[in-house]
């Protein structure tokens, strides 16, 4: 498989029109992962890894498709690819777990900016949203080594943008980027436990959407249950439709 560099990446493209969860398309604008294919003029085969992600398409029926799998970076525990590739999948991994993703419409001018800014008012006084700034990147990263943390924007203090929640000194909720796109980010959420169904996601993802509807980058929304599909629906989103993702155990 020949490694593609940035200025390549309009080979590739075509395959991945289709492609549900969005952050694939960080790997096509060139701003991270890496992406890879069988021909540069005529590919039949490409796919995207991205953090433990890996973004696959093409002819799912030939010996190649599988070899491609066999011969993934071990770092790839998650694969998503169009529903024909679910046979060969299942065929080459022994271990692994089959779950439904959600993804969200990407429209512009759908967000009613009053209601979002109700819903960061309706929080209750005793938690407060902050803008995430170079003192609260500190202190998320210094909880890097727990496996629960969220993951945000590689480069943050130059490329992320993202809100936490406090009450008192305790984080208990973070809103942020996690991947990054030239037109937008993908937004990542997480609410400490003990502190969801008090309206903290739902402050947080509001204040961050106004962020970046501010700066005029759109806020792209991924719900890997139903819980976020919900609030996502709440807060202003579309369903467009569900996805397989494969999480690899091998």
């Amino acid at each position: 498989m020949i490694k593609l560099n940035n200025n390549q990446m309009n080979k590739i493209e075509h395959l991945f029109n289709d492609i549900k969860f969005y952050m694939g398309k960080s790997v096509l604008d060139g701003l991270m992962g890496e992406a890879y294919t069988d021909n540069l003029e005529n590919p039949s085969i490409a796919y995207l890894l991205v953090r433990q992600y890996c973004f696959i398409n093409g002819d799912s029926n030939s010996e190649l498709a599988k070899e491609v799998l066999e011969t993934l970076p071990k770092t790839c525990k998650r694969i998503i690819a169009n529903d024909d590739w679910d046979d060969v999948i299942e065929s080459i991994y022994n271990d692994f777990e089959k779950s439904k993703r959600y993804s969200l419409k990407k429209e512009k001018d759908i967000f009613n900016k009053q209601e979002l800014k109700e819903f960061c008012e309706n929080l209750n006084s005793e938690y407060e949203v902050k803008t995430i700034d170079q003192r609260i990147y500190k202190l998320i990263k210094a909880d890097d080594e727990d496996p629960k943390q969220m993951k945000i924007t590689d480069d943050y203090m130059n490329k992320g943008i993202g809100v936490c929640c406090f009450r008192d000194d305790e984080i208990v909720g973070i809103c942020s980027s996690n991947i990054i796109y030239k037109d937008g980010i993908e937004i990542n959420i997480r609410v400490k436990e003990g502190y969801k169904h008090k309206g903290i996601g739902t402050a947080m993802a509001s204040k961050l959407i106004l962020m970046c509807l501010e700066k005029g980058i759109y806020p792209s929304w991924d719900a890997a249950n139903l819980t976020s599909l919900e609030l996502a629906t709440k807060l202003g989103y579309n369903y467009d439709s569900e996805y397989t993702i494969y999480k690899i155990n091998e």
